[in-house]
């Protein structure tokens, strides 16, 4: 294993490596690649999110997770009650990989094969189809940076122009001078670049790969992602439509027989509506659950015959998770679902702007996704007449019950205005307090590593909230 040192001027030295078979050594200290094969191998290798966990603070922040008993440990208690200091201490010093350090690594991994591409054998086809996972990954890369380290794309009190985001680097070489911020804007921009120029190069190589490479589908799932959080929503719609009308089909609840995570998890390759499988449980699974569990409101919030309460979870635990081998299989998945919810809760914006249409178009969407997710006799079509009124609310309580446990739940939070939330620690096994996260709290923007700032002084750290005390 050859390991080489690259150190980016947005302060933090990263760390990429590559097997040895993959790049030819020229002189001792650079490797320099052969092929666009060893190029594809690499991304693999160094690019895909499957030796990192992307945001692995956010369970512990959301909504989606309530403490229920007392535990002798209390590494989680900074990032679960907010507190400035949650990167560095506890679970954020543990996982001793913070999200800025390794998502700039595999963004780096990126740009440097964007920057070789062009000097190595192979047929331009296949050049282009790593080209474009190449950019589709750093466009997926960017989007979860800007969404831990910057305000809300749609923030009403603020402007996306103005507002810092992360550092932009789009070259694999050695940075010389010391990056500054670009804005949520700017990143949101490049977004959009790398997503429309990677699909387009994935498109036209017409290469055929597995559900654990980025390719056009998972694109135009990312892209309607994306597009929601900007509220484009005839683009979130545009986006939704080769899903929809893909390959790709929704599971069916009600043939799915006895719940064996071991044989058939939710989140696994082999899922039919699954179109990217990747990730860590770091990102998404608690690490004690006799102590961490799903709330109650939550718990209750799914309706007697709804069959992801047995599927989904069981007992406030997730159970879409292979429960051998957590080092080896895929944690998240782009799945199908979340196609129909963005597009649903696209139409149901559009409903509230006038369009009668969406309204009704919305409603059927959604139908068709519940009706796969309960039991027969207990199923009820939802009416536009009974929930016109609320209807974005429908969708988004409809999008958590869902994507439970997936990861992204913070960031829904973040784009519906940042709400309150309470989180109770225990204290003892009799005792609890009781922690605020006020509505547009500072804490609703993660805090730079302070390592980034000592190495880079640029770099402007987020307003930070003051040490958060219980509210009993």
């Amino acid at each position: 294993m050859k390991h080489y040192l690259i150190f980016v001027a947005v302060g933090v030295s990263m760390l990429a490596s590559s097997c040895s078979k993959f790049l030819e050594e020229s002189t001792q200290s650079e490797l320099i690649p052969r092929s666009a094969e060893t190029l594809n191998e690499y991304l693999l290798g160094d690019a895909y999110p499957n030796t990192f966990a992307i945001n692995p603070l956010e369970m512990y922040m959301n909504d989606d997770i309530g403490m229920i008993a007392y535990v002798t440990t209390t590494s989680t208690h900074a990032v679960y009650t907010w507190q400035p200091n949650m990167v560095e201490t506890g679970l954020g010093a543990a996982t001793n990989q913070s999200s800025w350090k390794s998502i700039y690594a595999a963004i780096q991994a990126c740009n440097t094969t964007l920057d070789y591409l062009p000097k190595v054998t192979g047929t331009e086809a296949f050049k282009g189809y790593v080209a474009g996972q190449a950019q589709l990954l750093r466009a997926f890369y960017y989007f979860n940076l800007v969404n831990i380290y910057g305000l809300p794309y749609n923030d009403k009190l603020s402007d996306p122009k103005t507002n810092l985001g992360v550092p932009l680097l789009l070259s694999g070489g050695v940075e010389t001078t010391l990056k500054t911020r670009n804005s949520v804007a700017d990143i949101y921009t490049q977004i959009e670049k790398d997503l429309q120029e990677g699909t387009a190069l994935i498109d036209q190589s017409k290469q055929v790969h597995s559900k654990y490479r980025f390719g056009s589908a998972a694109a135009h799932l990312l892209a309607s992602r994306v597009y929601l959080y900007m509220e484009k929503w005839d683009e979130v719609i545009k986006h939704t439509d080769p899903l929809l009308n893909g390959p790709y089909q929704l599971m069916d609840l009600r043939n799915w027989g006895e719940v064996k995570p071991l044989d058939k998890p939710v989140i696994s390759a082999g899922n039919p509506e699954t179109i990217w499988a990747f990730g860590l449980r770091g990102d998404v699974i608690m690490q004690d659950t006799s102590a961490y569990r799903m709330p109650l409101e939550l718990r209750n919030s799914y309706s007697q015959g709804d069959l992801r309460h047995g599927v989904y979870w069981a007992n406030g635990v997730t159970k879409k998770l292979h429960i051998g081998d957590f080092g080896l299989k895929s944690a998240q998945a782009f799945r199908l679902s979340e196609a129909y919810l963005n597009r649903a809760e696209a139409l149901a914006q559009l409903y509230k702007q006038g369009n009668a249409d969406a309204g009704q178009k919305c409603v059927n969407l959604i139908n068709s996704l519940r009706e796969k997710r309960f039991q027969t006799d207990k199923y009820t079509p939802w009416k536009l007449e009974q929930i016109s009124n609320d209807i974005l609310q429908y969708i988004r309580d409809e999008r958590r019950r869902e994507l439970y446990s997936e990861g992204g739940r913070w960031f829904d939070l973040r784009r519906y205005g940042m709400p309150r939330i309470q989180h109770t620690f225990f204290t003892s096994t009799a005792q609890n307090e009781n922690y605020i996260l006020q509505e547009r709290d500072p804490s609703y923007v993660q805090p730079i590593p302070l390592r980034v700032i000592d190495l880079n002084p640029k770099i402007i750290q987020n307003p930070l909230s003051p040490i958060r005390q219980p509210k009993n």
